[in-house]
């Protein structure tokens, strides 16, 4: 037997079961699309690499042509499965390309033109040679070489993403860019092979994509998963084997700690020992000293392959800007607290002491200093309401996103508040409309601050020498609603889109801005709204409406049955931005 046929037919036949061998280990890869397009691409040159040995042992012309141009379509269907192959891995989605139906309708077209060769001849014509030994000889067309050059650009595009993915994402990526480099050895031979006596004008790249096969799966296999599964985020990413050693790591990785650069086959613990302990998902680590103290999140993932563990992939992201910016809330938060602690113990017990002595002295000043005296009052009491009001306003900032709340009974909240309003401001009338029904609301003891700002905006925003205040309650719809209204001068319309805003006062107020904010902050909270709206003849009326206790259990019970009937906020009126 001729040593040239025998070698024609031992490259193809070892090619065809080299890759055979290799679906098996090809059906272990993890990411689906990157499995199917290696999988595909090795059956695909097991045919074309099987067609091609046909061609070369099977007797008789016909036969001959008909293995030929079975590997001849393969060869285009396996060109298709590598860039599906190379953009999968690549974490390019193939199967939502552009214009893929487009490049379908291309190979189909070929594809039927190299079926259909025999009778046109536009890709090869056929006669028997002796040289180098006795074959039917091929002999390619115009339009083979053309088709050729089309399939190679597009191989180069698929070489040029694993290379671009080798490059920037695994360090240790070398003998991947080996395997993947000697895929194109073979074309020298398919470029050049008619000016080489002893090789057939044949395609044979099967070869080394077999030998691309065997040392990605069976060589390199978790080095080449590595690589997929730290590309897929822009974090840094350490690969793992099952005993804690640096199998691979990106760049990022490389860049975040040059430690790990020729740090392949050691233990993480040697190399890192911060990351190496243990402390579950997401936890975040601190790194360095106080001047140079970063912060990183570390995620963990297992791999596993068939229900065993093979190693672990760490997920490293610098987190330092974020936990900086906590940090510093928490330190801002902790000297907000200890500034209210100053306001509500020292100022405000200090302005109770002035307050009760300048009480003691209204019946020991005459007629001049009976003014300067009440004005006295009048501003002590007024600092008194503000220490409160800071008290309450850094508390409502305290609670978290859902408050604890419980059943409140709601008129005696608004009793108390009523009756403390009188005693503020005596020259003020409050009027409660009928009785409070009997109801509960859940909310609070914060609640008590959302009825004394309203009063007190009522009266301190009041343009007459003796305001009236009406307090009205209505229940309805499992909802109630407490109408808190003046006769001052009213909201104009254009701030009542923002009047509950941080920091909004009203027309010629001399208060701190912020009541009428915190009133919004906590009827949100207790699940509830308020809006503002024109009074009657004159005036402006604050409505609070918050479900009722009753109303929120039954939410509660809808919730548990899958239910979703809540109550929509009516049209006409809108809860405040809290987040601006």
């Amino acid at each position: 037997m001729d040593p040239i046929f025998l070698a024609h037919v031992s490259v193809f036949a070892a090619s065809a079961v080299a890759c055979v061998v290799a679906v098996p280990r090809a059906l272990r890869i993890r990411h689906p699309e990157t499995r199917e397009g290696f999988v595909a691409l090795l059956l695909a040159v097991t045919l074309w690499a099987g067609g091609y040995v046909g061609y070369l042992v099977v007797p008789g012309e016909a036969a001959k042509v008909g293995f030929y141009i079975v590997g001849f379509v393969f060869a285009l269907v396996a060109v298709g499965a590598w860039l599906y192959f190379c953009a999968a891995y690549t974490g390019r989605a193939p199967r939502h390309a552009p214009y893929r139906w487009g490049a379908v309708g291309v190979f189909a077209a070929t594809v039927l033109l190299k079926v259909t060769n025999p009778l046109h001849g536009l890709y090869f014509t056929t006669s028997w040679a002796t040289d180098p030994f006795p074959h039917l000889a091929i002999r390619q067309g115009i339009l083979y070489w053309a088709v050729l050059g089309l399939s190679y650009a597009v191989i180069a595009v698929g070489f040029f993403m694993l290379l671009e993915q080798f490059h920037y994402t695994g360090t240790d990526s070398r003998p991947l860019i080996a395997l993947a480099a000697a895929t194109g050895v073979p074309t020298v031979a398919t470029v050049f092979g008619t000016s080489f006596p002893r090789l057939l004008p044949l395609m044979y790249e099967p070869p080394g994509v077999a030998l691309f096969a065997l040392g990605t799966l069976f060589v390199y296999f978790r080095r080449f998963e590595a690589i997929q599964f730290a590309a897929e985020s822009d974090a840094a990413a350490v690969f793992l084997d099952r005993a804690g050693r640096v199998r691979d790591f990106n760049r990022a990785a490389g860049n975040l700690f040059p430690e790990l650069r020729g740090a392949i086959g050691e233990s993480l613990e040697a190399v890192l020992p911060h990351l190496a302990v243990d402390r579950g998902e997401d936890e975040v680590i601190c790194v360095g000293s106080d001047e140079a103290q970063r912060f990183y999140r570390v995620s963990r993932n297992a791999f596993t392959s068939r229900g065993v563990t093979s190693g672990e992939l760490l997920t490293v992201d610098d987190v330092t800007a974020r936990e900086t910016y906590r940090l510093r809330l928490e330190e801002r938060t902790e000297q907000l607290e200890a500034l209210n602690r100053v306001v509500r113990h020292d100022i405000r017990n200090d302005m109770a002491v002035i307050h009760g002595w300048a009480e003691t002295l209204r019946d020991h000043v005459d007629d001049d200093g009976r003014d300067a005296l009440e004005r006295v009052l009048r501003k002590s009491r007024h600092v008194i309401e503000i220490t409160e009001l800071a008290r309450d306003f850094v508390d409502s900032l305290s609670e978290a996103v859902a408050p604890e709340t419980k059943p409140i009974d709601l008129g005696e909240i608004l009793d108390v508040e009523v009756r403390a309003a009188r005693d503020s401001y005596p020259e003020a009338t409050f009027r409660v409309v009928d009785e409070v029904p009997s109801v509960t609301v859940r909310a609070n003891e914060m609640l008590s601050s959302v009825f004394r700002n309203l009063l007190n905006n009522a009266v301190q925003h009041n343009d007459t020498e003796t305001p009236t205040v009406t307090i009205e309650t209505e229940v309805r719809d499992e909802r109630v609603r407490v109408r808190i209204a003046d006769d001052g001068p009213g909201v104009p319309d254009e701030l009542r889109s923002d009047i509950f805003g941080k920091g909004r006062k009203g027309v010629d107020s001399s208060g701190s801005g912020i009541g009428l904010y915190l009133v919004s902050i906590l009827t949100a909270q207790f699940g509830g709204e308020v809006w503002v709206e024109d009074n009657e003849p004159r005036g402006a009326a604050f409505v609070v409406e918050l479900p009722t206790a009753d109303a929120d259990a039954a939410e509660a019970v809808d919730a548990d049955a899958g239910g979703d009937d809540r109550s929509e906020p009516s049209p006409e009126r809108s809860t405040p931005d809290l987040l601006k």
